[in-house]
């Protein structure tokens, strides 16, 4: 029986404080990595130098300008040697079984072109949280998951791009990560291979996500509108090309996504930027997200409109 050749891509830019602990994992594999190829994304923390000064032997680092992480990970995979690229990124940690996981779950599956993992999530202080997963029980052995959808409208994403292995030729085939897209690319990729084709999920803990760590792009950004990788979902579910069966989860996931927006708005004191997301008619299909936000979103206004007066009373 063959064994895969994994090409392992890592878009960075100013991790010095996590990326040694993300190529550990990498070196610690159970399964070796044929090569890691590491994209500096024009770091200024000395990351780079810091990744070329452990002298790992399997280990390419090239450097680029800033163009994002989208950017980054594309020029990660034209530089791959091999079929199999398995993704991290530089903050993330691989268990030591991850890639030997991901070659059984290859050759138990060999007509499929994806293949991915559950994860836990690291907070700080080093709290290690499942993620909310609508899934059901799966064999430990993996399965094909032909219900994306549904399992993400209804809980966290079952897997991270830093425990996603996908051929070299589909992902090509795909278009890569959207450029110039700061935020939601990895789902946008996501979204295009379960449209598209089929993944191979195993429901093992082989990846460790950390929300710890320095520099994390959803903490210095908070969107304020609809994801684009969502409005593309949309407007395919509105022009007919999705199939009758998929497309109501679709939509649900669409109004999971744009409620969890009008969260992370309230906490951020970007009220009305809230109040904007929750009037999306798709909201209408999260009725139990929708209720509780708007209803959080008035008891803000409120609290600000008694500060507000008590202000003025003294």
């Amino acid at each position: 029986m063959n064994t895969a050749k994994f090409s392992v891509v890592i878009p960075l830019y100013n991790k010095a404080d996590s990326v040694a602990r993300t190529l550990a994992s990498i070196c610690e594999q159970r399964f070796t990595a044929a090569e890691i190829i590491v994209v500096d994304d024009g770091s200024t923390d000395g990351s780079a130098a810091k990744v070329a000064a452990l002298n790992i032997p399997n280990l390419i680092l090239v450097k680029q300008k800033n163009q994002g992480v989208s950017v980054a990970r594309n020029y990660g995979v034209r530089l791959a040697q091999y079929r199999h690229i398995a993704f991290i990124d530089a903050d993330d940690q691989w268990s030591p079984f991850y890639l030997f996981e991901m070659n059984k779950l290859i050759q138990r599956f060999p007509e499929h072109q994806c293949f991915a993992s559950n994860y836990q999530k690291v907070i700080e202080d080093g709290d290690y949280r499942d993620p909310k997963l609508a899934i059901g029980d799966i064999s430990p052995m993996g399965c094909v998951m032909d219900n994306y959808f549904e399992v993400c409208a209804k809980g966290d994403l079952p897997f991270m791009s830093s425990s996603l292995v996908i051929t070299k030729r589909l992902f090509k085939q795909l278009g890569g990560f959207p450029i110039g897209e700061a935020m939601g690319e990895d789902q946008a990729l996501f979204s295009k291979i379960v449209l598209q084709g089929s993944l191979v999920y195993s429901p093992l803990v082989l990846m460790f996500y950390h929300t710890d760590s320095e520099n994390r792009a959803c903490d210095r950004n908070i969107p304020q509108y609809i994801l684009p990788f969502a409005q593309r979902l949309l407007a395919k579910v509105a022009a007919g090309q999705v199939d009758k069966a998929v497309a109501p989860f679709v939509l649900q996931y669409c109004a999971a996504h744009i409620c969890h927006l009008a969260k992370i708005n309230i906490q951020a004191g970007q009220l009305a930027n809230a109040m904007q997301l929750l009037k999306h008619p798709v909201c209408k299909l999260k009725p139990l997200h929708r209720k509780l936000f708007c209803s959080w979103l008035m008891t803000q206004f409120l609290f600000l409109k008694i500060i507000s007066l008590t202000r003025v009373n003294h």
